[in-house]
């Protein structure tokens, strides 16, 4: 029986799947455990020291909840474009194999970032419930929708470092270093409201603020974004993912061969 070319990269991006959840999380007996870890401890190191700095809420909300709610869409924002953009790299021994074709990799490391994501997030805030901290969004699409968003624009900024490791391979270097002064400036640990009005502009060109300052508008009851666009985000996302899927598409001969 003839396989549809659907059929194909399903079973090879299950295949690719389980590879790679052994590589990443099978290696160690505490590979699934600093998958949760890493973002709880990040929020709690700065929960902490908000705390000690006086701070028990921000804008009216507790402060390792309003915390997490921004820790957690940055670093899944942050893995899913480091993760996919080097997924081609790290599995072009496989490309020999006819089946596989260099999106596949991509959309397994997609897949995994989106369930990494939801599972961490639900499992944090479980915990938190179980504090006796109100974790229960407003409005639970809104929030699922940003989220999407943002992981729709790691994977087109992905998209697009792929196709520039094949010129530059300090490609990913400059990523680094774009990322590092982002996770001060994107809201993490503080909301438009918290910033004068007149300094909005330098921070709403970032589409990564726009959507944590969404996800908390959809989190919190005591929270209104007085900037936040999802308009912008969006346009922002859908314009990465068409570049990027160009690119690819140009590139992809050169991706096999590399």
């Amino acid at each position: 029986m003839t396989r549809t070319s659907l059929q194909i990269m399903r079973d090879t991006v299950h295949a690719l799947l389980m590879r790679e959840l052994k590589t990443r999380f099978g290696s160690s007996k505490l590979g699934y455990f600093w998958a949760l870890a890493e973002p709880a401890a990040q929020a709690s190191i700065l929960a902490i020291l908000f705390t000690l700095l006086g701070r028990n809420s921000l804008s009216g909300v507790p402060v390792a909840l309003f915390l997490i709610s921004g820790v957690m869409p940055f670093k899944t924002f942050n893995k899913t474009v480091t993760q996919l953009s080097s997924g081609i790299s790290a599995n072009k021994a496989l490309f020999a194999y006819r089946q596989v074709s260099p999106i596949d990799p991509i959309l397994t490391r997609l897949t995994i970032e989106l369930a990494t994501f939801f599972i961490v997030y639900m499992i944090i805030l479980s915990v938190m419930a179980w504090l006796g901290l109100d974790v229960w969004p407003q409005d639970i699409l809104e929030l699922i929708t940003a989220s999407l968003l943002l992981i729709a624009l790691g994977f087109g900024i992905a998209l697009c470092m792929s196709s520039a490791l094949i010129y530059w391979q300090d490609a990913n270097k400059l990523l680094g270093m774009v990322m590092t002064p982002m996770f001060f400036i994107s809201g993490i640990f503080f909301c438009a409201t918290m910033i004068p009005a007149k300094y909005w502009y330098l921070f709403t060109w970032n589409p990564i603020f726009h959507a944590i300052e969404l996800s908390r508008d959809a989190f919190f009851a005591s929270y209104t974004t007085p900037v936040g666009s999802w308009g912008y985000l969006a346009l922002t996302s859908l314009s990465f993912v068409t570049v990027g899927l160009m690119l690819y598409r140009v590139n992809r001969i050169r991706f096999a061969t590399l």
